[in-house]
């Protein structure tokens, strides 16, 4: 299948749009992130970047965008010695390393020296705190978690057959070690700290934690954070056990292995974060959960809303399965009702109470909501895919409703998970706004938590239903995508941030430039792309809409 030109023009346009927000001591994430860049192109261009037979077929923008779409992101919120600085260089080292078609020792060794280089620049923002980790030190951490990516990115195939590709097993494999390095991490911080001083030399090394990243050793991690990232670990683990469990496969021993791996990551996870000290004064995840559920403020609001929502919902995507609506209509209504009922509660809190009157639970609520989610969703991918009693063929039959061909091949069904962690994604990277006394943020990255909503929720599903029912032109010879759904979808996207920025920044003015690059590209990267919409989108329009509120920071700084 033909490349449509424009993917690579707008990967590029886009790495450039990152490389100019990184100036001065920077120099090394720009440089980093050009020369992964040019490597992907390379693999792209000579057609080594074939999926593995085992992977599900979708080569269309598939190393350009996906080695660089966590280091967009990353990149757009670093500054200083935080976890997306810490996160760049682990996606840099992990992405050179997973790139086909390089020769071995250029790989590994370009993969090397970025972690050598993240070390260094990591090393170097440490300075003005002790104690501070040593180069060789923080070498070792990333190149663990870059080990543990790889390892994982080259197994996910195998493991769900054709339901993911390379660069999506990639972004999984990325995402889940760093949410267990950060869990892990924590913990040994957390427990150490009661450890005596052991000055092992004069200025450094004063203490057992000091080999740490900064954004561990002196991050102000909450409990809401750590119970996120433990959910999705223990959600990850029964993604893994669900394929065991299919009848096809089925024996006493997957069962009990499944059923024992399952146990034991929700266990460890809980006493890990109980010696970590998390969740004082509870007895573990479920007891802090339920206390802080309970003590939520305008918790009722949130619980009436959604399940007139909800309720309505069903309701209607119910009367169109009835009424034989195509399979897209009813999956795209799903993306609607993202929008509907996660939307307000996504808000900054000062947002909320000037559209509403009153406040709903702030941000940290719903990031909670969104993992604990994800959690029964693998719970009931595991019952589905055993179709053990009733429930497990009820669920599987109301499933078998709404696949696509992403599905229907596969030994799990993603598309409902995918969905979820889409719209997650962005929320639970801008920790910082989680708060209800979130700082007034009058620039257009304050629209980045509702990326996820905006692109999957309005555009995608615009784009879509749109193509489907009105769509003439194609995009390329052989595409299934047409220029009149991308035109739809940028028009939902523009309408989608408009209303954010009226929303959050109504006094200010429009920032139409900055929208339009967010908006209107990544309509056009749905349309050029292959790999799975709900992973790659909402990176892309959180991304840009951070790095164009950087530069605008950036150059007032520089012209004031």
């Amino acid at each position: 299948m033909t490349l449509p030109a424009f993917l690579p023009f707008q990967v590029a346009a886009t790495t450039a749009v990152a490389a100019w927000s990184l100036h001065g001591e920077y120099d090394a994430e720009k440089n980093a992130m050009l020369l992964l860049l040019a490597a992907a192109f390379y693999s792209e261009y000579i057609g080594a970047d074939r999926d593995p037979t085992d992977a599900r077929q979708g080569i269309m923008g598939g190393a350009p965008l996906g080695a660089l779409a966590l280091p967009w992101l990353f990149v757009s919120r670093v500054g200083g010695p935080n976890f997306p600085l810490f996160a760049f260089w682990i996606s840099i080292a992990t992405n050179f390393a997973l790139l086909p078609g390089l020769p071995w020792i250029v790989a590994r060794g370009a993969s090397v020296a970025a972690i050598s280089a993240g070390a260094r620049e990591l090393n170097y923002v440490n300075v003005g705190h002790e104690p501070y980790p040593t180069e060789w030190t923080i070498a070792t951490v990333v190149a663990v978690h870059v080990i543990i990516a790889t390892s994982f990115a080259r197994d996910v195939p195998v493991w769900f057959p054709r339901v993911f590709t390379r660069w999506e097993a990639a972004l999984v494999a990325t995402g889940a070690a760093l949410c267990l390095g950060d869990v892990s991490m924590w913990t040994a911080h957390r427990a150490a700290g009661a450890l005596p001083d052991l000055h092992l030399t004069e200025r450094k090394w004063e203490h057992p934690t000091s080999w740490m990243p900064l954004h561990i050793a002196f991050g102000q991690y909450d409990d809401a954070q750590l119970a996120m990232e433990a959910c999705v670990l223990i959600a990850c683990v029964l993604t893994l056990a669900a394929p065991t469990l299919a009848p096809e496969v089925r024996t006493r021993a997957t069962i009990l292995i499944a059923a024992g791996t399952s146990f034991l990551a929700a266990w460890g996870t809980t006493v890990a974060l109980r010696l970590g000290k998390a969740f004082r004064g509870h007895e573990g995840i479920a007891h802090w959960f339920v206390d802080y559920v309970t003590g939520a403020e305008d918790l009722m609001n949130l619980a009436a809303y959604w399940a007139l929502v909800f309720g309505a919902a069903l309701f209607a995507i119910r009367r169109l399965g009835v009424r034989g609506a195509p399979t897209i209509a009813l999956r795209k209504a799903y993306h609607l009702l993202a929008v509907v009922a996660f939307a307000p509660a996504s808000l900054p809190g000062y947002a909320a109470r000037r559209l509403m009157g009153h406040g709903l639970p702030h941000p940290e609520m719903l990031a909670v909501a969104y993992a604990v989610a994800l959690l029964v969703f693998a719970l009931g991918e595991c019952v589905r895919t055993s179709r053990a009693g009733w429930l497990g063929r009820s669920i599987d039959d109301i499933f078998s409703r709404f696949t696509d061909s992403r599905d229907d091949h596969g030994s799990v069904v993603i598309s409902h998970t995918s969905l979820l962690v889409g719209v997650a994604v962005p929320l639970w990277l801008n920790h910082e706004k989680w708060s209800a006394s979130a700082e007034l943020d009058h620039s257009v990255g304050a629209l980045a938590p509702l990326a996820g909503i905006i692109s999957l929720g309005l555009g995608d599903a615009a784009a879509s239903v749109f193509g489907v029912y009105f769509g003439k032109t194609s995009v390329c010879a052989g595409c299934g995508k047409t220029v009149e759904g991308a035109v739809a979808g940028a028009v939902a996207n523009m309408a989608g941030l408009l209303f954010a920025w009226w929303v959050v920044n109504r006094h200010k003015e429009t920032p139409w430039g900055c929208l339009l690059m967010a908006g209107v590209g990544t309509a056009a990267l749905e349309a050029t792309t292959e790999q799975l919409d709900n992973a790659f989108l909402p990176l892309h329009m959180a991304a840009v809409l951070q790095l164009v509120s950087r530069n605008a920071a950036l150059e007032h700084y520089q012209y004031a």
